[in-house]
């Protein structure tokens, strides 16, 4: 008899179905006959199969990047903060990255792309090296406006954000506010702890939401689901604790409201995941056994010695049996006290300065032999400590801060494949958090009046994305062997294999602020009958690869004409409760 199978409609099923059918049947079957231990045929892969010893109990769940997160992301969170506040080793690491990557904080060039914005070279450089100087103003205003909280200026902002990035969190938020209050730029930064941006009332992730982020079709972020408070603000009359607020990624005209700074390690992902997860159980199984070694050092310590008694347990069990019982106990252990002590006090030996002990006739002392820290403590510590720095993206001496076993080679090499990495991780960070500001805060600067376009320039309306182009300039690479570093540089500047600008940043610096200042110190030595010591080499070496010191140059101060020059924006609120970004008027 031949059996048809129907499909949900009542029709038979395609040929292609029914095949698809089969194999997936044959498919279950395999899975089953492997877990309920019958013989299978063996995997084309051996990383595949269920038979090999090595894989028989390895049964990794079929997850997307994101619903593995999703699932997992609150209690990994929780004990790598955990790690954070109360492991030497993962704060040190956090903060390493933090200081390699931020420093002291980012400086600005601006390069607006000239070709599309209908000006020249020297045009766009002008107005560039105004918008820095303004930008200068803005991030390090003593007052600190560019803080919604008015407690850090842009680089506290900048390394605190970066700490949430690299560190346990795996992510940074941020939400660009409007203060109308605010004397000079309104455009302001209110960090957001990643913790708050959850599902509302603890519902399921759904379609079109994710772990607290609302997306569209191509799963593109529309907006954030904020908690009002941290989930572990317990205090009295906490109402905000069980309320949200949805907060769109951007206004109807461009300017960005959310700013979400994170690493998908996976196509699909809404959140981040720690680059320190992965080594977390290293970072457990290192800090418990230096836990249980130092420990062990303890008890060595203060055990120092035994006695060794030639009585019998046995036998003084059978006396006890004899002698009443347990009972007895006391009485034979007291008579053992009378006499040792007795025996002591008989003959004793004094020497001056010299204390003299002595024991029982068949007893002897036993010390102690100090065996921990293990011998191989060191050298697993070390190999758990090399895998968490490969982990994060540092040197196993920068973790650890041990450079006992560098030399001249090993450091310069291990310095350029490390600072590939940082200049990776920078740059990711820059266009995910730093951009989206630069972009806000350049709209109002341009909305205000405070840049002076040439006639047919393209305003920033028209092309927002062409006046936003810039370089961050962040902390110095450093040098192992300045002089002979600071040679090549210069040999490089001569065969034009290089520019000014790509040196100084290399080293953190700005290139146009450094020409301005020697400009200056070459005028105060003029003005003083002095000669400049740049000069003064160039005139013996006859080799000069610096800036030019002229006494035409001219200092570029930015003037103070900022004050007062803002136009009219509406007082809308924030959706978080903050003055809310205003519509251009």
């Amino acid at each position: 008899m031949t059996v048809e199978l129907l499909g949900p409609d009542s029709r038979p099923l395609s040929a292609d179905v029914r095949n698809a059918a089969r194999l997936q049947a044959a498919r279950n079957r395999q899975m089953a006959a492997t877990v309920s231990g019958e013989a299978v045929t063996r995997a084309a892969y051996q990383g595949a199969s269920y038979n090999h010893p090595s894989f028989a109990g390895w049964h990794a769940g079929n997850y997307s990047g994101q619903s593995a997160l999703s699932v997992s992301r609150s209690t990994l969170v929780d004990r790598l903060n955990d790690v954070a506040r109360n492991d030497g080793w993962g704060a040190a690491g956090t903060s390493r990255l933090v200081d390699n990557i931020i420093g002291a904080g980012w400086k600005l060039a601006a390069r607006p792309n000239h070709t599309t914005l209908n000006l020249t070279f020297d045009q766009a450089e002008e107005i560039a090296t105004r918008i820095e100087g303004l930008w200068r103003d803005y991030t390090q205003d003593v007052d600190m406006w560019c803080d919604a909280e008015r407690t850090k200026n842009m680089a506290g902002i900048l390394g605190l954000a970066a700490r949430n990035r690299f560190g346990p969190e795996g992510e940074a938020f941020g939400v660009i506010v409007w203060q109308e209050d605010a004397p000079l730029f309104s455009t302001a930064v209110h960090m957001i702890d990643p913790a708050r941006c959850s599902n509302p009332k603890g519902t399921l992730d759904s379609e079109f939401l994710r772990d607290g982020v609302a997306i569209d079709d191509y799963g593109a972020p529309v907006g954030y689901h904020f908690r009002k408070s941290h989930p572990g603000d317990v205090y009295a009359g906490n109402t905000k604790l069980w309320s949200w607020e949805y907060v769109r990624r951007s206004t109807e005209w461009g300017r960005p409201i959310v700013v979400h700074a994170f690493d998908p390690k996976r196509p699909g992902m809404t959140r981040g995941a720690s680059d320190w997860a992965p080594v977390m159980r290293s970072i457990k199984q290192s800090t418990d056994y230096e836990d249980f070694e130092s420990q062990a050092a303890m008890l060595n310590a203060i055990m120092a010695a035994f006695i060794e008694t030639p009585f019998d347990p046995e036998e003084m069990m059978a006396a006890l049996d004899a002698d009443g019982g347990e009972g007895a106990l006391g009485r034979i252990y007291g008579e053992m006290s009378e006499a040792q002590k007795a025996y002591y006090g008989a003959a004793p030996i004094n020497l001056p300065g010299v204390r003299i002990n002595t024991l029982l006739p068949g007893e002897k002392a036993e010390l102690t032999k100090p065996e921990h820290p293990n011998a191989n403590f060191e050298v697993f510590v070390n190999a758990a400590l090399r895998k968490i720095a490969s982990a994060v993206g540092l040197t196993y001496e920068q973790l650890t801060m041990d450079w006992s076993q560098v030399n001249y080679s090993s450091a310069r090499a291990a310095l350029l494949e490390i600072w590939r990495g940082f200049t990776a991780k920078k740059s990711s960070f820059a266009s995910q958090f730093m951009a989206p500001i630069y972009r806000a805060w350049l709209e109002e600067i341009f909305d205000s009046g405070l840049i002076d376009l040439p006639a047919g320039a393209i305003t920033f309306e028209e092309n927002p994305a062409a006046w936003c182009h810039a370089d961050w300039i962040g902390p110095g690479r450093g040098w192992i062997d300045p002089l002979r570093e600071a040679q090549a540089a210069g040999e490089r500047l001569d065969r034009k294999l290089t520019t000014l600008q790509q040196e100084s940043a290399e080293q953190g610096r700005d290139w146009k602020m450094d020409a301005d200042q020697l400009a200056r110190e070459a005028r105060y030595y003029r003005s003083l009958g002095l000669k400049h010591p740049a000069e003064a080499e160039s005139d013996t070496t006859g080799h000069n690869s610096g800036p030019s010191l002229d006494e035409g140059d001219q200092d570029t101060e930015i003037e103070d004409s900022v004050n007062g020059r803002k136009s009219a924006r509406s007082a809308r609120r924030h959706p978080l409760g903050i003055p809310a970004i205003g519509r251009k008027g």
